[in-house]
């Protein structure tokens, strides 16, 4: 472990991630318990507004916190490019795999992995030396000002419209965090970077351990990935277990 790592923001993306794995645990309760015959309901809480302030703060904390590490990064469209890739993996997971076992309606077009992932790669290319972003830039921002023109109303039209935040009729992603408002909460991340690195929060919180939660920050990708399969695993089990 670097001597220059800055644990406490290892922690607060672990607790983000802790949060999330409680919200996924109570939803996947939910529909195996459906799905046995034996229905568990949580609406209590999933519906409230307690919940929607807890889902809120333990994203907003996880994309701060990541365009914070953005900014120390030096590979930043490689690691946007993996995220990337493992976002587009959920999505065929959820959209081909889940429906063929019979789990409806559970399919993500859009999640927290596509925005991070989007989100590093934008900063990424709007960070480059300044003899490439010009072209760049303009090439990008034209090639995407042509096909929203000519693809108008079509599906594709559509589903850019989704990813910026602007929806068609009827979309639905099972996760959704299009890039307006969340992509901004990133960027201020970014700008946090420099005086988190340099040490000019107050000294207490550079001194914030808890390491079990801090290894859970640090492989908070992978945790992703692997958390649902597992609950939903585990889940059955049990009910196939009760209810057998």
């Amino acid at each position: 472990m670097s001597r220059e790592r800055i644990y406490a923001l290892d922690l607060i993306r672990g607790v983000a991630v802790l949060g999330m794995i409680l919200h996924h645990t109570l939803f996947a309760v939910e529909e195996v318990s459906a799905l046995f015959g034996a229905p568990v309901s949580f609406a209590f809480f999933l519906d409230s507004r307690l919940f929607w302030v807890l889902q809120e703060l333990f994203v907003g904390a996880f994309l701060l916190v990541s365009g914070i590490c953005t900014a120390f990064s030096r590979s930043v469209l490689r690691r946007g490019l993996i995220v990337s890739a493992a976002a587009a993996a959920v999505t065929l997971a959820t959209g081909i795999l889940l429906p063929l076992l019979g789990l409806e309606g559970l399919e993500i077009w859009f999640g927290i992995l596509h925005l991070f992932g989007l989100s590093m790669l934008l900063y990424g290319l709007f960070t480059f030396p300044k003899r490439i972003v010009p072209a760049l830039t303009a090439v990008v921002l034209f090639a995407l000002y042509l096909s929203m023109m000519l693809t108008r109303g079509s599906g594709w039209s559509n589903a850019l419209c989704a990813v910026i935040g602007l929806p068609a009729k009827g979309f639905f992603s099972a996760d959704y965090y299009p890039l307006l408002p969340y992509f901004l909460l990133f960027l201020a991340g970014t700008f946090l970077g420099r005086p988190v690195k340099e040490r000019r929060l107050p000294a207490w919180f550079y001194t914030l351990r808890a390491r079990p939660i801090e290894w859970v920050g640090r492989h908070s990708l992978w945790i992703y990935l692997i958390h649902q399969p597992v609950i939903f695993g585990v889940a059955a089990l049990v009910f196939w277990l009760i209810c057998r």
